[in-house]
């Protein structure tokens, strides 16, 4: 298939992107991205940048063969990653891992589905100690989830339904001990409410 030259980038005979492409910003011969495309199809490692920005890029993507997703990772201006994980048709797809600014260890890991969060999410403190655990379906919070002190202790035990509080609901000190306990319903508090004081029952309320 005939390839031709325009501007130091080549597209085939059918005017497709072909070969090693580098787009500056308009007015600069700043890189914009560069990658290789084989007849208008990316393939490969692609860089983009941000403008004023070109010690690193801002984001790579690997367009490997033969698959439809494309692995992205995200950078600081330093080079640092910030995130990373699978997009298909733009859209963020499957497991997303997310880093401390001050630290390599993960942040918070994310599960996808059409750009949706679907899956558990978990966020992490900076010495790897479980902060949050919560499910979502269709981007809202939807089954179990607990909240965590950094050592480990669980501070909320909460369910929800459809992005609201919605079932049996727990809360604890940060030394374990039970404060309230009860179940909410499409948001509100519904039913006896116990309260506690010390680990000890103070009183109950209805709602």
């Amino acid at each position: 298939m005939t390839v031709i030259c325009h501007s130091q980038n080549k597209v085939d005979e059918e005017g497709r992107r072909h070969g090693h492409w580098k787009v500056n910003f308009e007015g600069t011969s700043s890189p914009k991205f560069e990658g290789n495309f084989v007849h208008g199809k990316e393939t490969g490692i692609f860089k983009f940048y941000k403008k004023g920005f070109y010690d690193h890029p801002t984001a790579i993507m690997n367009f490997e063969e033969a698959k439809d997703s494309v692995h992205v990772t995200y950078y600081t201006q330093k080079g640092k990653p910030i995130s990373e994980g699978n997009m298909l048709n733009r859209k963020r797809e499957g497991k997303w891992v997310y880093y401390h600014q001050k630290s390599d260890s993960i942040m918070m890991t994310e599960v996808y589905k059409n750009d949706k969060l679907n899956g558990l999410q978990k966020t992490y403190f900076p010495n790897g100690q479980l902060a949050e655990k919560t499910s979502y379906r269709d981007g809202l919070k939807h089954g179990e989830s607990y909240i965590y002190t950094e050592n480990g202790q669980v501070t909320k035990h909460l369910n929800y339904k459809n992005g609201e509080l919605h079932g049996d609901a727990v809360y604890y000190t940060p030394k374990g001990e039970k404060t309230m306990e009860g179940v909410y319903k499409e948001g509100q508090k519904t039913g006896t409410w116990k309260y506690y004081t010390d680990g000890k029952l103070d009183r109950e309320q209805e709602y």
